[in-house]
C-alpha cells in the first residue's frame, strides 16, 4: 500500500508547513524584513494569524474549489454515475448521514452549526488528496472516485452548507427562518448560492452536454481553471496545518455549554467521526455491495472509497464559517491516522 503511505505522507508535509506558519506567525507579519508593514496595512498581526487562516480559507471555498470541480466534472464521463457501485456508495453515505446529523442535533443536543460540521466530519471523505491517487494506482481509473465526489457536492455540501449559512445567520440577528414551502425553498436557494455547489453544477451541465451532443469544451478553456483549482487541495492542507495549531476552547463558545461539558463533547464530536469513516463506512458499503452482486473489483473499489478519512475540506469549510473548525480539524487527524491499517486490510482482503 505504497501510494495510500505516499499520499498521506505528502498531505503530512504541507499540514505541518501549515502549523508551523500560524505557530511562528509568519503571515500575521512576524519575521518580515524591517519596514515592511505587518498584515499588509501596518497592523501588528495580533491575532496570531487568525485573518490570514480565514482569508487562504475563503481563497479556497470561493475560487479555487469551484474551479477544480467545474474543471474535473466537465470532463467526466458520465457513465461512472449510474453504476451499481455508485448507487451503494450513495446510499451508504445517505443512510449514515442522516444517522449521524439525527445523532449530533438530538442525542448530542448539539447547535445546527455545529451539529452540520459533525455530519460533514461523519460522512465528507477525502476523495481528492488520498481517494484519487488511490483509484490511479490500486484500480487504474482516475474516475473512480466520481461518484464520491459528485455525492458530496450535489447532495452533502448544498445541504450542510445551507445549514451553516442559515445558523450563522441567526447568530448575527439575521432574519430567522419561516416554516413550510417557503422555507424549503430557502434552503436550496442557499444551497445554490454557494459557489462550490455553483461550480459543480455548472461543471455537471457541461458535461451532460458534452455528453448529449458529443461536443466537449477544448483544454484550452479549461486550462485556466485546471491551473486556479490546483491551488485547492494545498490551500486547504495549509488551512488544515493553520487550525491545528489554534488552541482547541473555540469549541465550547460555538456550543455555548460550559467548558467541561464542552470538551466531552467535542471527544464524542469526533468518537461519532471516527466511528463512522474509519469502521461503519467501510463496513456498510461492504455489506450493500455484496447483497447486490457486486464483483470483486467493483466491491474492492466501493469499500476503499468507503474508508477514505474525513476530508480537509470540512475543515475549510468549517473555518470558513467560524464553526467548529478546530473540532474538524482534529477528527480529520484521528480518521486520516486510523484509517492507514483499515486500508491496508482492505487491499489484502479485496483487491
Amino acid at each position: 500500500m505504497l501510494p495510500v503511505l505516499t499520499a498521506i505522507g505528502s498531505m503530512a508535509c504541507v499540514v505541518t508547513l501549515g502549523w508551523v506558519i500560524q505557530r511562528t506567525g509568519l503571515l500575521a507579519g512576524r519575521g518580515l524584513p524591517r519596514g515592511i508593514a505587518r498584515d499588509g496595512a501596518g497592523h501588528r498581526g495580533g491575532d496570531g494569524g487568525a485573518g490570514a487562516r480565514q482569508t487562504l480559507a475563503t481563497l479556497s471555498f470561493t475560487i479555487c474549489a469551484p474551479a477544480l470541480m467545474f474543471s474535473t466534472l466537465a470532463s467526466t464521463d458520465l457513465a461512472h454515475v449510474l453504476s451499481r457501485g455508485a448507487a451503494v456508495t450513495w446510499i451508504t453515505t445517505a443512510v449514515l448521514g442522516l444517522a449521524t446529523a439525527a445523532a449530533a442535533r438530538w442525542l448530542l443536543r448539539l447547535p445546527a452549526g455545529p451539529a452540520a460540521v459533525t455530519t460533514l466530519a461523519a460522512v465528507y471523505v477525502n476523495g481528492g488528496n488520498i481517494g484519487l491517487p488511490l483509484a490511479v494506482y490500486l484500480f487504474d481509473d482516475a474516475l473512480a472516485v466520481v461518484p464520491t465526489l459528485l455525492f458530496q457536492l450535489l447532495v452533502l455540501a448544498p445541504l450542510t452548507l445551507s445549514a451553516l449559512d442559515r445558523a450563522t445567520a441567526s447568530a448575527d440577528g439575521g432574519t430567522p427562518a419561516r416554516s413550510g414551502w417557503r422555507s424549503m425553498g430557502q434552503v436550496f436557494l442557499a444551497a445554490f448560492r454557494n459557489p462550490i455547489t455553483l461550480g459543480t453544477v455548472a461543471g455537471l451541465l457541461v458535461a451532460v452536454v458534452a455528453e448529449l451532443t458529443g461536443a466537449r469544451l477544448p483544454d484550452v478553456v479549461l486550462l485556466p481553471f485546471d491551473l486556479i483549482g490546483a491551488a485547492a487541495p494545498p490551500l486547504g492542507l495549509l488551512t488544515f496545518g493553520m487550525t491545528l495549531a489554534v488552541p482547541m476552547p473555540a469549541a465550547d463558545a460555538d456550543l455555548g455549554v460550559a467548558a467541561g461539558r464542552g470538551r466531552r463533547l467535542v471527544g464524542w464530536v469526533i468518537a461519532i467521526a471516527v466511528l463512522v469513516r474509519n469502521l461503519l463506512h467501510p463496513l456498510a458499503a461492504w455489506a450493500l455491495g455484496s447483497a447486490v452482486g457486486l464483483e470483486a473489483p467493483a466491491l474492492a473499489l466501493v469499500v476503499t472509497m468507503a474508508a477514505l478519512p474525513t476530508a480537509v475540506n470540512v475543515t475549510t469549510y468549517a473555518t470558513r464559517y467560524g464553526v467548529f473548525d478546530g473540532v474538524a480539524a482534529r477528527a480529520t487527524v484521528w480518521t486520516t491516522a486510523l484509517c492507514v491499517p483499515v486500508l491496508v486490510a482492505i487491499g489484502a482482503l479485496l483487491v
